[in-house]
């Protein structure tokens, strides 16, 4: 088998000598939980993204949270989800208090099924929470369909889909809201970190509030800076305001970024190409009009354990990436009927393409593949 040229990790964080300048730089102005940063960052990913109203939180589950608040979810209610996904996106659905409904994804597309949406929908679903899997745009005009048909919110759940399209618009624009990752494995990646995109100027006020347990700071101290006894604090929120220190450093990322996205994209298209034609190994297909953000490369793939372990021998740092979070007793209902799921949970792998990857570690990567099934 090929060994390839060195250790190919499935992730690595950005390690930039402007990132470490300015974090010392904040550490040292003593201003390290608030600040203009935080601001200034909430515009530049409004950029990015091409959508304002951004509230940025210290995690992606925090921003799951505020999204399902503002979404009119309540204890009790039922949100729609897709159970191959990760559970820092899911958990946030038990936090509120709510129930998830499973859907099944169409593994030909690995997006969530709008006509198993459809066939599951019912007047106790107050949102759907969609995951781009892995940076691959879902089927979003269909499912957003169904939502304004049933007068449902959507949540578009963009945590590893920074840069992925759709008709050449940045995934998370048919949403009610969307939700970003900043956590270390991501394609910005401050110490951690999320992001609420809201539709407008109320939601994104009142996200603001609950993001630091309902406070409205505009009046919450008096004159003299003390806590002003006659502000009331009407809906109680959480811990969830992003820090200046992450906002510096993943402010410091942003200069580069369109150079490491097509990096990527670079080696998507090469490792692509030599998979192509290797029989035992099924590529995701993907519409014209889409282009994934290959957070990793995906493959369906026969004898999927044993190839799994062949690449780790190799060091080649494959993984299966999600377990599917209805087996997990501590939602309820527990483990649905989801055949495309089964499916997905048999021979998915995720494989590295990002941008620390050279043209021959791709190669390594293909050939260690061909390799296995040659043999």
């Amino acid at each position: 088998m090929s060994s390839g040229s060195g250790k190919m990790p499935l992730f690595v964080p950005v390690n930039l000598p402007e990132m470490e300048k300015a974090a010392l730089d904040v550490i040292r102005s003593g201003q390290i939980a608030a600040g203009p940063l935080v601001e200034q960052f909430e515009r530049e990913l409004s950029q990015l993204v091409k959508k304002d109203h951004i509230v940025l939180t210290n995690d992606m589950t925090s921003a799951l949270i505020l999204a399902l608040k503002l979404s009119g979810v309540q204890p009790g209610d039922k949100v729609a989800t897709q159970a191959f996904s990760c559970l820092s996106t899911n958990s946030a659905i038990a936090i509120v208090g709510a129930e998830p409904v499973w859907i099944d994804i169409n593994p030909k597309i690995l997006s969530m099924c709008p006509e198993d949406l459809g066939r599951k929908m019912s007047p106790d679903i107050k949102a759907v929470l969609l995951y781009h899997i892995a940076g691959y745009p879902a089927e979003t005009a269909k499912i957003s369909s169904i939502c304004r048909t049933n007068s449902i919110k959507l949540i578009e759940d963009c945590n590893n889909a920074l840069g992925a399209l759709t008709g050449g618009s940045p995934v998370g624009q048919m949403g009610d809201f969307s939700v970003y990752s900043f956590y270390p494995n991501r394609q910005v990646n401050g110490f951690e970190g999320g992001a609420v995109v809201c539709p407008d100027d109320a939601n994104e006020n009142r996200a603001k509030k609950l993001r630091r347990f309902g406070v409205d700071y505009k009046n919450f101290r008096d004159h003299r800076g003390e806590i002003d006894p006659g502000c009331d604090v009407p809906e109680i929120g959480i811990s969830a305001s992003f820090s200046q220190l992450n906002a510096a450093v993943s402010l410091a990322q942003l200069p580069t970024l369109a150079a490491r996205q097509a990096q990527t994209l670079r080696n998507a298209e090469r490792l692509r190409a030599g998979l192509v034609n290797i029989k035992g190994i099924n590529l995701i297909a993907t519409d014209k009009d889409k282009l994934p953000a290959y957070w990793v490369f995906l493959i369906y793939a026969e004898q999927r354990d044993q190839l799994l372990e062949t690449l780790k021998r190799n060091n080649i740092n494959a993984s299966i990436l999600h377990q599917r979070n209805d087996v997990y007793t501590g939602f309820s209902p527990v483990q649905a009927q989801l055949d495309g799921t089964e499916y997905i949970m048999g021979h998915i792998m995720a494989i590295p393409c990002g941008w620390w990857l050279g043209e021959e570690n791709i190669d390594a990567i293909a050939n260690t593949i061909a390799e296995f099934y040659t043999d």
